[in-house]
């Protein structure tokens, strides 16, 4: 075994053993780094950015000489010492300095998770340049299904990495308004579902006694009998689907407000850190979202499974969260605190959310 090919492998394993280490570092339960930056030091944004590009483009020469033959160990070395030496270290770093104390636990969540993806996909891309490295082979031309299973691993780590450098560009207002209408999406599919669902329908086809008592010849009285219990229920089902789609209709809308005229139009200070009351209302708007988007997932299996009591429940439920979110945004997020400024067109639209809102009810 040449010294290249040692070389290569003890790389090879470095590159392993740190992508390990460092998936431990970004895990959910692991403790972070509650240290702040410096108002003049760059942003880990750009840091992590910067990283995420230069690893693409490291990956993309690393693939391209594991598929080429001949297999040169030392260009491979010199290939993965880059990544292990510096564009690993910053992509960690900057993952690990971005905070819930310089921007909101949700976007620290998020950075954490989309760095932990490309570290997952760059160790299985790591894996197969390390079985090419030692096949014995390397003159010889890689199988076909070789070099797809290469190709392939190495789209993974790019589509990951394109994901860490839009999350890096968009930063903490783009992040916010891209979950937010996330969740947005979700509540209209589930009421958009609701009010498509016919409860006479959805009772006949779950009702197995129907066939056998047309087929039976009996008694009219007991035909009548057993007909009036499935629409009663049908009656019952389609007065509370009514009840509950006054209120569940109107909370995406109140929710779109508050995108369009909050979300959409914050623009942070440049440089430092953000106020702990804009960042707990970001924070709180994201996660709020969310449950909001469960609650109506939860309204609707409850009108499906014949409960009405948890369905108007969890309709209630999310009414008062939607109130909670829109009453959080009364002013503009940028707003500075204690200084009244004049009403906007934005300031309309939430108030005028907020009294559309509480209107109804699902007493």
């Amino acid at each position: 075994m040449s010294a290249s090919r040692n070389a290569a492998d003890a790389t090879i394993a470095t590159t392993l053993a740190l992508v390990d280490q460092f998936l431990s570092a970004l895990a959910p339960d692991a403790t972070a780094d509650t240290r702040t930056t410096q108002n003049n030091a760059p942003s880990p944004l750009l840091l992590l950015e910067t990283a995420a590009k230069t690893l693409k483009a490291q990956v993309t020469k690393s693939s391209l000489l594991t598929v080429t033959p001949p297999f040169t160990p030392s260009a491979i070395s010199t290939s993965f010492k880059t990544i292990n030496e510096s564009i690993l270290p910053s992509l960690v770093t900057a993952t690990l300095l971005i905070t819930g104390e310089t921007f909101t636990e949700s976007f620290a969540k998020e950075a954490r998770g989309l760095s932990r993806v490309v570290l997952r996909e760059l160790s299985a891309l790591t894996k197969l340049v390390e079985a090419r490295s030692k096949d014995g082979q390397p003159k010889s031309d890689p199988a076909k299904a070789k070099k797809a299973e290469i190709t392939e691993a190495t789209g993974r780590v790019w589509e990951s990495c394109d994901a860490l450098v839009l999350f890096s560009q968009q930063g903490l207002p783009g992040f916010t308004v891209r979950k937010a209408k996330q969740w947005l999406e979700l509540m209209k599919d589930a009421v958009k579902e609701l009010q498509e669902w016919d409860p006479n329908e959805d009772i006949d086809a779950n009702n197995p006694f129907d066939d056998a008592a047309s087929d039976d010849g009996g008694e009219d009285s007991g035909d009548a009998a057993g007909s009036e219990e499935p629409n009663h229920r049908a009656t019952i089902s389609a007065g509370v689907k009514e009840q509950a789609l006054r209120v569940l209709s109107r909370i995406p809308q109140s929710i779109h407000v508050v995108v369009k005229q909050r979300l959409e139009k914050f623009r942070p200070p440049g440089g430092g850190t953000l106020p702990v009351e804009t960042r707990d209302t970001l924070d709180y708007i994201v996660t709020s979202t969310r449950a909001i988007s469960d609650m109506l997932d939860e309204a609707a299996e409850g009108m499906y499974l014949g409960d009405p009591e948890l369905c108007l429940k969890k309709a209630g439920s999310a009414r008062a969260l939607t109130i909670e979110v829109v009453e959080r945004v009364a002013q503009p997020l940028d707003a500075l605190p204690g200084v009244d400024s004049s009403q906007t067109p934005g300031d309309k639209y939430v108030q005028r959310a907020l009294e559309w809102i509480r209107q109804v009810d699902t007493g």
